[in-house]
């Protein structure tokens, strides 16, 4: 059976970053997993465009591809209409509300309360979909909106598949919390991508060599030095670890993946 699995714009902007020696990035190897369909929210090609890196093109490639598909906001629509008909944009509207909700209690209403305003009786599809494009280009940059717009592309699609459903997500605490509050869903962070790639593509520590130490040099240029993990006891404690102490260990069979995304010592 087909894993449906969600991309974010952090965790492809980082895993296209960390590289083996020949150029290979950690994304595509990600994407070879066996048995996952990829998809993404179309906001996330705009937000990798304001980097200045090569992971929008190679994004809109995979997209032309196949590898990964897209949902704009009026796709996403269209796929309400099927299932909600006269009420897809009432069923957007409370998804969005959802989505913000998990980032801040007054996200909504500062950013979209205008779409409670609105007479969903009489407003067209077309009308509705212009007026969130406005709202959406005055929520700006830097306000989490490619991860708002996820998590109500994440909705949709336990709505519409009702599988188990994997994102592959940031380290927000927020965008976690709010994705695994989803009954099924399962968040793959950076760290537990290495733990996915040991499992289903039977990676050693040797093929993961190249690609740790390229994550060690990137989290270096940030002076971050260690991980966070949960240590083996009932009581949920975090310990910080050394990055390569742990993407070692994972390799070691030490962790147990957590639905969060976190790794916890056996």
């Amino acid at each position: 059976m087909k894993k449906i699995a969600l991309l974010d714009t952090d965790f492809i902007s980082k895993t296209y970053f960390i590289q083996d020696n020949c150029g290979n990035h950690l994304i595509d190897c990600i994407l070879k997993m066996p048995k996952y369909n990829f998809f993404c929210h179309a906001q996330i090609v705009v937000e990798l465009n304001r980097n200045n890196n090569e992971s929008p093109l190679w994004l809109q490639s995979n997209i032309a591809s196949g590898k990964i598909k897209s949902y704009t906001d009026e796709a996403i629509l269209e796929s309400l209409i099927r299932i909600r008909g006269p009420f897809a944009c009432t069923t957007y509207t409370q998804m969005l509300k959802i989505a913000c909700d998990a980032f801040s209690n007054n996200y909504f209403s500062e950013h979209y309360g205008e779409l409670e305003d609105i007479d969903y009786e009489t407003v067209s599809n077309e009308e509705y979909l212009n007026r969130l494009q406005m709202l959406d280009i005055k929520v700006g940059q830097k306000n989490n909106l490619g991860e708002i717009k996820s998590f109500v592309l994440l909705q949709v699609l336990t709505f519409m598949l009702g599988e188990e459903i994997y994102v592959f997500c940031s380290d927000d605490k927020n965008a976690r919390s709010g994705a695994i509050s989803i009954e099924g869903v399962r968040c793959i962070s950076l760290l537990t991508a290495f733990s996915r790639l040991k499992k289903e593509m039977e990676w050693t520590i040797f093929d993961a060599e190249p690609y740790i130490e390229s994550l060690v040099n990137y989290y270096e240029k940030y002076c971050q030095t260690t991980f966070k993990v949960m240590e083996a006891s009932e009581v949920k404690r975090i310990k910080r670890v050394p990055c390569k102490q742990v993407l070692q260990e994972i390799f070691e069979g030490k962790f147990i993946e957590l639905k969060n995304g976190m790794l916890r010592y056996k």
